[in-house]
């Protein structure tokens, strides 16, 4: 049976370039602690009238002001919404997303070049306006029923829209019945986003009943990657992820690098094995009924 999923409002407009939405960022922090090789923020952007309207687990997209070396307008960069349908203001007004500063090696030089979008937003300022257009995406969105479980598994920024569902959850619904299980992947406690001593706003959540979040922290110098160590604590709680799947109410989401994503299925896969199941039928009806679900680049 098909998954019921949270219904985008028939009302809500989606932005176009043509006629983007306008707005105003009220604050840029850096979530990741003073000493983190990676520049991550958290900006909050301001919207009037409630214009722009989404649900957890959709996207927007970003209008970089200029052209490229083409005379083109630069396309727009999609950004996952980190927080709830409320904003993190809980007015309606708001929306926040989390961009980490990227700057791209040359293989042959070694030179590096600032990604345009993600240097464009974390340089920005309360006060600046920005052009946005979307909101986009129906897939990643949450179940209608409160009683499913649900694994979510990201690393780096992938954290997002879990941001979004948790505080979903929990600070506006109020409650979710089913078993909420995060598994989240950093280099060390300091890029933990939102659950290191810069912001720990997912760490508030840690008493919910129906919640637990594991964190797999790689360490300097470690061989292993935070991506691999996200697949060791997956492994580890095989147990309960097997009881998941078995009982057939859950929904998996998983964002992030290409990589992690990879890895984690393998996981799954293995689990599975161990079962005498058939991963590749298994999850061929896991994505038929809207249960498996996939964010990587």
């Amino acid at each position: 049976m098909r998954i019921e999923k949270h219904e985008i409002p028939a009302d809500g407009l989606v932005y176009k370039l043509e006629q983007p939405a306008r707005v105003t960022v009220v604050s840029n922090n850096r979530l990741t602690e003073p000493g983190s090789q990676d520049d991550i923020r958290q900006l909050v952007l301001v919207h009037r009238d409630h214009a722009v309207r989404y649900l957890e687990g959709q996207s927007v997209g970003i209008i970089v002001p200029g052209a490229d070396e083409d005379g083109r307008p630069h396309r727009p960069r999609y950004y996952s919404v980190a927080s709830s349908r409320q904003g993190d203001d809980l007015g309606g007004t708001s929306l926040t997303l989390c961009v980490k500063r990227v700057f791209h090696r040359h293989a042959d030089t070694g030179t590096e070049t600032p990604g345009l979008a993600s240097n464009y937003l974390c340089d920005r300022e309360p006060g600046d306006e920005l052009k946005l257009i979307g909101p986009v995406g129906r897939k990643f969105l949450l179940p209608a029923v409160d009683t499913t479980d649900l694994i979510l598994i990201a690393v780096g920024t992938g954290i997002a829209p879990f941001r979004a569902f948790i505080h979903y959850l929990y600070r506006v619904k109020g409650s979710w019945r089913g078993r909420v299980r995060l598994f989240f992947g950093s280099r060390t406690g300091m890029e933990s986003l939102y659950m290191n001593r810069a912001n720990d706003d997912i760490g508030l959540y840690i008493q919910e009943e129906t919640f637990t979040a594991f964190r797999a922290l790689s360490g300097v110098g470690s061989d292993d990657s935070e991506h691999g160590l996200v697949q060791h604590r997956l492994t580890e709680n095989r147990a309960e992820i097997w009881d998941i799947l078995s009982a057939k109410n859950f929904s998996v989401y998983i964002c992030g690098m290409k990589s992690m994503g990879d890895g984690a299925e393998q996981v799954f896969r293995e689990i599975a094995e161990e079962h005498g199941a058939d991963w590749d039928s298994l999850v061929k009806e896991f994505k038929a009924q809207g249960r498996w679900n996939m964010e990587v680049y």
